[in-house]
């Protein structure tokens, strides 16, 4: 076997222990394997039925361990994996990542599977098979121990990545979701992701390769991936840490506004709820329909798990293999959102609610549309590869961008489907209608409540001018997001009876009906309006669909019962989720700021280490000069990212700086404490020429 020069060392697990792990506790880790299956959904990763779909390759993939802020990866954190990703593989490179950190330290990590991953964890790396549940403080030699019980963090989750998570089942979102999770920040835990669209292009220089020379060749690759995010890491982190600041003062006026509106009575019965309850008071309490998420994911594992043809087959060592077609109308819906709400901004009306200046609203809406531009171009590129029959279509750069046909099948006559060969695409087009159609109305129901709760919180609660304009501006943007979702509906609904969903025999579409006018409005104002007359078959339909709380049977006193429970779920699902998204971004600004501060010092730290740098078994004065030369320029390179660092670190200071002197100043205003002393306004600080 070709050895690597990298031995064990660099970014791969020790081979050695690898070995002695997965011979010893092979079948054990198996079981549990097996047994984790019940906890969650039945996901490809970690599956034991897959194990036997061995390749016929020395290696068919690898797993990696990478740093879930920064997407670093991590030295000894990398396995090469023979038959599929199995549990016991991933272990060796977890406890390997694990061991070089302080176990006092809090350890969080994400994996996609990590619901059923984290079961059984601590036992497989702590406990011996050799010996009768021995650990290996009881049994210091045995070789399937990754992990001392006494060295193992005390404080350890494993999460499902932000992304991930949604394919999961109510339960486990609820759980390991990381935007419910407290002290994470904006964490995603997508990074590792990114990590395999750039290393997945090297894939065939290296398949061909012996073991060693392929370990060198990858060291070599995840080097240079690194370092290059190494030298723009103080730029990314300190344009993170402004935007973050941003988000959070946005964050923070959202959730004031809402609670402005809920009144004190009802925030503290919502506050003391929320301390009794645990992650899952971020779920609904109503049952729901379908939704496009779910569909995705299950348009997505059927693609995953096609039977192998010839065309699929050349696809997949193509250069450029075919996208795959659930993404493909997936964005499709998303692009179809976006042409709407932009079609539907008013720059003026902003301007007009004194929420910013005109030049700045306006960038903004130009930087949009270009964006949206460069979503169409990709779409339509996609779409030649897809559906190379199509005539080209056109796209005009010039041309406003939101009215550009996106070219789906529902745009096309069931004719000009069937000549294309659409067909199939269309029948996938269709039960994304149907989840996306299920997601508009629920949003459409929650809008519903929301408008009428602000209102009425409006007559109840405030007053004076400042205090009255911020509640009609709620109210507008509430009333905003209900014409969007009702548009969403119904250009959902109109496709699927394009795509002729609604005149099948077995309409797939259960509980979905033509929108009209006047089923858009919340229960309230349906019994206000004394248009209820004691048949709950009256009511607007989207109240007796799939999701609602109403059977057309329904007596008057059920019907006042349920109008009370939904506006109390969408009052406390609106502030709690609000509440959350506040807490995230000032956890995410906190922590940005103190990782810019650690990467000048850490900077720092490697000058001072390259200039001390000396070689202890080096006596030929030319050679040892040129260490020396080696090490002050590696040193120079730190210098130089250490001054860039520490430039951006100097603004951020400032800029939080100034934001708590004007925080104190607000504080003192709002409890009238002149009498005390002046606090000086600080004067306010241009993001954009920041940025």
């Amino acid at each position: 076997k070709d050895a690597p020069l990298i031995g064990n060392a660099g970014f791969w697990v020790d081979d050695g222990e690898l070995e002695d792990y997965t011979r010893g506790k092979g079948a054990w880790v198996q079981e549990q394997e097996k047994a984790s299956r019940l906890t969650c959904h039945s996901f490809k990763a970690g599956d034991p039925s897959r194990w036997a779909q061995k390749s016929g390759k020395a290696v068919s993939g690898v797993a990696m361990v990478s740093c879930a802020r920064h997407s670093f990866i991590q030295p000894n954190g990398t396995v090469d994996l023979d038959k599929g990703e199995r549990f016991a593989y991933v272990d060796v490179a977890f406890a390997s990542v694990i061991r070089q950190q302080h176990p006092e330290q809090r350890h969080l990590h994400t994996y996609d599977i990590g619901c059923k991953y984290s079961v059984h964890f601590k036992e497989r790396v702590t406990q011996s098979v050799l010996t009768t549940n021995a650990t290996i403080e009881e049994n210091d030699e045995a070789p399937d121990t990754l992990i001392s019980s006494s060295q193992f963090p005390s404080d350890f989750e494993i999460k499902v990545p932000s992304w991930h998570v949604l394919g999961h089942n109510l339960r486990c979102i609820l759980a390991n979701n990381l935007r419910y999770t407290p002290l994470v920040g904006r964490t995603a835990g997508e990074g590792v992701e990114t990590i395999w669209s750039i290393m997945n292009a090297h894939q065939y220089s290296t398949r061909e390769m012996t073991h060693g020379h392929r370990r060198d060749c990858l060291t070599d690759i995840f080097n240079d991936y690194n370092w290059l995010k190494l030298c723009s890491e103080s730029h990314r982190v300190s344009g993170a840490y402004f935007l973050a600041c941003q988000t959070f003062l946005s964050k923070s006026d959202d959730l004031q506004e809402i609670e402005e509106d809920i009144g004190e009575e009802r925030l503290r019965t919502l506050v003391e709820d929320a301390a009794r309850r645990g992650t899952e008071q971020f779920g609904a309490q109503m049952a729901e329909g379908p939704s496009k998420s779910k569909v995705l994911l299950s348009l997505r594992a059927a693609e995953e798990n096609a039977p192998l043809t010839l065309e699929n087959w050349e696809n997949s060592h193509s250069s450029q293999p075919a996208p795959s077609e659930a993404l493909f109308l997936g964005n499709a819906l998303e692009l179809e959102d976006l042409q709407y709400q932009l079609r539907t901004r008013n720059v003026d009306e902003y301007i007009a609610e004194g929420t910013g200046g005109a030049d700045k609203r306006r960038v903004q809406h130009l930087r949009s549309l270009d964006a949206l531009r460069r979503r169409l171009e990709e779409h339509l590129s996609a779409l030649r590869s897809l559906c190379p029959s199509i005539p080209p279509p056109s796209f005009v750069r010039s041309q406003d961008p939101t009215l550009q046909d996106l070219y789906l099948p529902s745009d096309f006559s069931q004719h000009e489907r069937r000549n294309y060969g659409l067909n199939e695409l269309g029948k996938k087009e269709g039960e994304l209608r149907i989840g996306n159609a299920h997601d508009h109305l629920n949003s459409l129901k929650d809008a519903l409540g929301l408008r009428r709760m602000l209102i009425e919180a409006k007559k109840a609660h405030v007053r004076g001018y400042k205090c009255t304009t911020r509640s009609e501006t709620s109210i507008k943007r509430a009333g905003d997001v209900v014409a969007r979702h009702k548009h969403g509906y119904r250009r959902n609904w109109n496709a699927m009876g394009k795509l002729g969903i609604q005149s099948s025999p077995n309409f797939s579409a259960a509980g979905l009906q033509e929108l009209r006018d006047s089923d858009v409005q919340s229960l309230r104002e349906f019994i206000d309006k004394n248009q209820y007359l004691g048949n709950a078959g009256e009511l607007p339909w989207i109240w007796r669909s799939v999701g609602g709380a109403l059977t057309a049977s329904a007596p008057m006193n059920e019907v006042k019962r349920a109008i009370a429970d939904w506006e109390h779920e969408v009052l406390r699902l609106t502030w709690i989720h609000a509440r959350s998204a506040r807490d995230r971004w000032w956890e995410e600004q906190a922590l940005l700021f103190e990782e810019l501060r650690q990467i000048v010092a850490t900077f720092e730290r490697m000058e001072t280490i390259w200039k001390q740098k000396q070689p202890s078994n080096v006596r030929l004065p030319s050679v040892l000069e040129g260490f020396r030369a080696c090490s002050l320029k590696k040193a120079e390179i730190f210098r130089s990212l250490a001054t860039e660092a520490r430039v951006q670190f100097s603004v951020a200071r400032e800029y939080q700086e100034r934001q708590t002197a004007a925080a104190s100043q607000a504080l003192a205003q709002s409890m009238q404490l002149t009498g005390i002393g002046q606090v000086e306004v600080a004067a306010p600080i241009d993001m954009e020429e920041i940025l």
